[in-house]
């Protein structure tokens, strides 16, 4: 791993993991934006969620934001944890920040730069999602390896030619 990303990934982590274990520990604070998302979300036809199951839920969702930052931020399946991490702050950053629900133009603009800083954070997850620490995809792989069996059969084939003629 080389430096840069020893660095980075703690750093990308490191929120997730204090927003974790903040809602495994206060989940109160997380279940009141939950539950003023929630209503948003029956008024569409999602069906309505009970106080408890939000506090449940709240407190799952920061097990699991707690594990794949720890993950993430020690290199243990880091492809892996960055993208379970950035599927669940695209819907945290919808939950967090719900611009539909704002009537003035400052509390508008403030929940579009939470967006905005949301999404930063999902793209650059997405980022380390895809970065392999320098090894070739599985496609490059498999298209290299047809090439090395073809040249081999071309090969085979001259050699044939050469000495049975």
């Amino acid at each position: 791993m080389t430096l840069l990303a020893r660095l980075a990934r703690p750093l990308l982590a490191a929120p997730f993991i204090k927003d974790g274990i903040d809602a495994i520990l206060h989940p109160e604070d997380h279940v009141d934006r939950f539950m003023e998302a929630a209503t948003s979300l029956e008024k569409v036809g999602v069906p309505p969620v009970m106080r408890s199951d939000a506090q449940l839920l709240t407190r799952a969702a920061g097990v699991v934001s707690v594990g794949a930052g720890l993950m993430l931020a020690t290199g243990r399946r880091p492809r892996t944890a960055a993208l379970v991490l950035a599927g669940m702050n695209a819907v945290l950053t919808a939950v967090k920040n719900p611009v539909w629900e704002t009537s003035t133009r400052r509390e508008r603009n403030e929940q579009w730069v939470g967006i905005a800083q949301g999404a930063a954070l999902t793209g650059g997850l997405l980022l380390a999602a895809g970065d392999r620490g320098g090894k070739p995809s599985l496609n490059w792989r498999l298209g290299n390896w047809r090439d090395h069996r073809a040249a081999l059969r071309a090969q085979k084939q001259h050699l044939r030619e050469k000495y049975t003629a």
